[in-house]
């Protein structure tokens, strides 16, 4: 059960969740649960970015959403999510790009892009999380193509949110790469669609922020605070740790870095400020940071016992084992004790001397044993500094080493994907290449059927025609001539009802000869062929029969236009024959590329929720089956079906 009270008052979680219990009270349904899906899995991915204490048990959620509707854009949603938790809370990048990577196979074998698009955001964010120190990193030209297909994605799709992120983290890997130009071109493209259109929070929210990160790589500082306290400002309703942490970090380093006028206490203050905030955020990624922020800045103020403190907390959520560094900064913060208690005794002379002569001599005597003893233990920390350099020579020596076996470990790694990824070219390659020949084979077999088909249909029309149908009239002609004298009344019924039985079974062979392949199909189409046919139907004088087609509905592919066809028969010879209506519709509709086929009446209907094994029955659904369509039987004052199929006119 999902509460307000699971999570921390923000406005944009307030908003989904009101969403998503909305949908949940819904009459369960297919419909009901994908959009159940969409809106849980953007509550989890905000809770999951907001550190939300609940934050596994929606993503838990919808997977069993998922999984129970056997949608795919939906396991595409979830892998999103997932990979978003692996990487973000639980530090696992590499699980987290299986995820993403998973996501994107999945969704792109469907038409849900919005999905896609955030499936290629998650592999440019992780890409960003993970580049090495080299220009050009692989990392990051795959980061700036998954950045670039979020574009082309959002523009599909009209998705300015879309559109922007993927500007934005293409932005943000050229600022990595050193190019100011690709980055400021990347931005302004973003700021023109913000100008104009409005965008959800993440998306504003990351915009300042890289802004800002531009113009400080561009030496515009003003500029900088100025898109740093624009992202302060919406980030603060929101509780959003990540983006408190890090923009008062960015600030903290302008100040004791960059300012003109070096500020050492309020960058100490805002890197406090970074520290709380990434502390409640969870991520030991950015306690680290904030841990070394804390150190330098401590370092430079001379707070070398509290810098030691930092520096000890940021090797270990780091996981460094080198303590050299940390005896070289409390060996300092010793020494400058020391120093400060000569001083004292400085100053303690200086009193003394206006004690006079007597005393003069004695203090000198005592200055020059402790001067002896400073100038002893500098000595000593000569000695000792240079051991210490030795200690750090050998230290950086075997982190070289480190270094260098992780570097070939990378190579080796990148040259192993590098592969896989050709090699995974080359298949797909080749599968697309069959898959191209077999679609263009099953064209040809599916033309040659309805060719045979349509040639067995007319051959069939015209036996019909021109032999059944003309025995069956010369018989009834020549019952009709004998004009018997009956003398017992049930014997001139059964005469008069055998008649009578003739014509029906001519009218019907007529229907079926015209209606097997009518010539106005071929010629004129299907709107043609379904008009004629209501004008037979309706001569039958039983049910009265109306169309509803669109103007101009156009022509479709033969085999559609036969299916369809033969699908208004089947319906209107069951109407006939069972329905026991008087009225009855017959509608074609076209949107888009879907065409919407209605056949109704106002007849006694039948049960749809009884399990109908009728040939009838079976050969409908397997004809729209064959047609990639869809079809709905419904009981509403008569019976209902509606068919819809893709179409291209």
């Amino acid at each position: 059960m999902i509460t307000n009270n699971a999570f921390a008052g923000r406005p944009v979680i307030d908003s989904l969740l009101k969403n998503v219990k909305y949908f949940s009270i819904q009459k369960p349904s297919f419909g009901r649960d994908t959009l159940l899906i969409n809106t849980l899995w953007e509550l989890g991915y905000y809770a999951i970015y907001f550190r939300e204490k609940n934050d596994k048990l929606l993503l838990d959620s919808l997977q069993r959403l998922t999984n129970r509707t056997q949608w795919q854009a939906g396991k595409g949603l979830f892998l999103i999510n997932k990979s978003f938790y692996d990487s973000y809370v639980r530090n696992d990048f590499s699980i987290g790009l299986k995820d993403a990577l998973k996501a994107k196979e999945i969704l792109s074998k469907t038409n849900n892009f919005h999905a896609l698009a955030y499936a290629n955001l998650r592999i440019s964010s992780i890409m960003l999380w993970n580049l090495g120190n080299e220009k050009k990193d692989k990392f990051s030209i795959a980061g700036i193509q998954a950045a670039k297909e979020m574009i082309v994605l959002g523009e599909r799709i009209h998705d300015f949110d879309i559109q922007c992120q993927g500007y934005i983290y293409a932005a943000n890997h050229y600022n990595f790469n050193n190019d100011s130009k690709n980055a400021t071109q990347n931005l302004e493209k973003a700021n023109e669609i913000i100008s104009k259109h409005k965008v959800g929070y993440l998306t504003e929210n990351l915009f300042y922020g890289t802004y800002g990160v531009l113009f400080s790589y561009t030496n515009q500082f003003e500029k900088a605070l100025e898109y740093w306290e624009k992202c302060l400002k919406i980030a603060t309703p929101q509780n959003d740790f990540y983006t408190l942490s890090s923009m008062n970090r960015l600030k903290a380093d302008y100040y004791y870095q960059y300012a003109k006028k070096k500020d050492l206490d309020a960058a100490l203050k805002l890197a406090q400020e970074s520290f709380k905030y990434a502390t409640q955020f969870g991520v030991l990624k950015f306690i680290a940071t904030a841990q070394r922020e804390l150190y330098i800045i401590n370092r430079l103020k001379g707070n070398n016992a509290i810098a030691l403190l930092y520096l000890e907390q940021f090797w270990k959520n780091n996981d460094s084992l080198s303590r050299e560094k940390i005896q070289k900064v409390y060996a300092d913060y010793e020494l400058a004790t020391k120093e400060s208690q000569i001083q004292k005794l400085e100053n303690l002379r200086l009193i003394k001397e206006a004690e006079g002569k007597a005393q003069e001599l004695e203090y000198l005597k005592t200055l020059q044993v402790k001067n002896d003893s400073l100038i002893l233990q500098k000595n000593e920390k000569v000695a000792s500094d240079y051991q210490l350099i030795l200690r750090e020579s050998e230290v950086k020596k075997l982190e070289n080493e480190k270094l260098q076996t992780e570097a070939n470990r990378q190579k080796m790694i990148r040259n192993l994907l590098f592969i896989s990824l050709l090699l995974g070219a080359s298949l797909l390659g080749y599968f697309f290449k069959n898959n191209q020949k077999l679609k263009a084979k099953n064209r040809e077999i599916e033309e040659a059927l309805l060719k045979g088909q349509t040639i067995e249909r007319k051959r069939v029309a015209t036996e019909l025609h021109d032999n059944l149908s003309a025995k069956i009239s010369g018989v009834k002609w020549r019952l009709e001539a004998i004009q018997p004298d009956f003398r017992i009344e049930k014997q001139r019924q059964i005469y008069e009802s055998s008649v009578n039985a003739l014509s029906e079974i001519y009218t019907d062979v007529r229907l079926i000869s015209h209606n097997l392949l009518p010539i106005e199909l071929e010629t004129k189409g299907l709107t043609v062929a379904v008009e004629n046919l209501v004008t037979e139907l309706n001569s039958l004088e039983k049910t009265k029969f109306s169309t509803k087609i669109i103007e101009n509905i156009g022509r479709f592919d033969n085999r559609i236009e036969y299916e369809l066809f033969s699908i208004i028969l089947e319906l209107s010879n069951n109407i006939l024959k069972h329905s026991g209506a008087t009225d009855a519709l017959i509608s074609l509709q076209k949107t888009d590329n879907q065409l919407q086929l209605l056949v109704k009446d106002n007849g006694k209907g039948f049960d749809t929720n009884k399990n109908h094994s009728g040939i009838g029955i079976k050969n409908l659904y397997s004809r729209i089956e064959a047609l990639q369509g869809f079809l709905k039987i419904e009981n509403t004052a008569g019976l209902q079906v509606k068919i819809q199929i893709p179409v291209i006119s």
